[in-house]
């Protein structure tokens, strides 16, 4: 099911959505966001080819759940399908900010989930950076201290980031994309987010945006923030095929696959596969499904159910992959 995504404008967003991937932008709008599989109350994706051609994520989860996760779903993929995968275009530095986990959502009543997210870099402009954690050392009271006096951007870990680059940001990791950067985003269903600093920017209005400071500082892990999620390196590579291991944490899994040319088929144990093509053209076709056959560019994105058992993909010149999935 090739999905059609939900776009979002923010303040920090550009136009490299339209320009790097053909999405069409509503016009004078800066667009930060392209929610490419999502099933939220705050965005839904739709399906954009075959039978269920135009219908949102979730009705699919309502009506076609065996199908898509097949047998022994967990009851929590029928409120909400367990992934979000979306395209982030920064063209100004977002917001300094923090995730919870699950742990202290539910807690707090907050109606979503925690968010653990990864995030595989597609673009970046030389020198473009991206915050990742508090500085080793920095504790709660020195850091709400810096926040308050408007100093905490001294407290940050910087890193330079390049096209490729993998960054995986656990729950409860400050952390921010910075200007330049076009990434893609694998993470939990959830739209909480907790701002600690935002730049001293101002809106259209002259108003600055919500900081979340004391939820934020109940948030942040500052012990054990450079805990990665496991990914295991190279995992198949056979002269025209590799297959990369890029994260693997409780959540959901991530791997970049890329077929040099002809075609190569690829098996599901068990459950869905996001894929979301990144680099190259070819195309997708799950036999069991009717043989449809989904082209992939740049930019588009596949849910392959587990009804397919399997999914083919092909390519005359090369195509990169993004496949995700969550273990039941």
């Amino acid at each position: 099911m090739a999905q059609e995504g939900c776009l979002k404008a923010t303040i920090w967003g550009g136009r490299k959505l339209e320009t790097l991937f053909g999405k069409r932008l509503p016009a004078g709008q800066a667009i930060g966001e392209s929610w490419e599989v999502a099933d939220h109350p705050h965005g839904e994706s739709h399906v954009a080819n075959g039978p269920l051609a135009g219908r949102g994520l979730r009705w699919v989860v309502e009506h076609a759940a065996e199908e898509l996760y097949g047998p022994g779903a967990p009851a929590a993929w029928l409120k909400r399908f367990p992934l979000m995968v979306k395209i982030i275009d920064a063209a100004e530095d977002l917001s300094v900010q923090v995730h919870p986990d699950d742990a202290y959502a539910a807690a707090h009543g907050v109606g979503d989930s925690g968010k653990s997210e990864c995030w595989v870099v597609l673009e970046a402009a030389p020198g473009a950076e991206i915050i990742n954690g508090v500085r080793p050392g920095v504790g709660r009271e020195e850091f709400r201290a810096a926040v308050e006096r408007g100093t905490v951007a001294e407290l940050l870990v910087r890193q330079v980031v390049r096209a490729g680059d993998v960054v995986f940001i656990p729950a409860g990791r400050v952390h921010a994309i910075g200007r330049g950067i076009v990434l893609a985003e694998f993470q939990q269903p959830s739209d909480v987010t907790y701002r600690v600093f935002d730049w001293n920017r101002k809106d259209a209005s002259g108003r600055g945006r919500e900081l979340h400071l004391e939820r934020a500082l109940e948030s942040i892990r500052f012990d054990g923030q450079r805990t990665e999620a496991g990914g295991q390196g190279v995992a198949r590579h056979d002269g025209t095929v590799m297959m990369e291991s890029l994260a693997k944490c409780p959540e959901f899994w991530l791997h970049r696959t890329t077929v040099a040319r002809g075609e190569a088929t690829f098996s599901m144990s068990e459950g869905f596969r996001c894929v979301m093509a990144v680099a190259g053209q070819g195309s997708l076709t799950a036999s069991r499904l009717s043989g449809e056959v989904v082209a992939l560019r740049p930019g588009r994105t596949v849910i392959v159910p587990a009804a397919a058992g399997e999914f083919r993909l092909q390519t005359d010149a090369g195509l990169t992959v993004l496949v995700s999935g969550v273990e039941k």
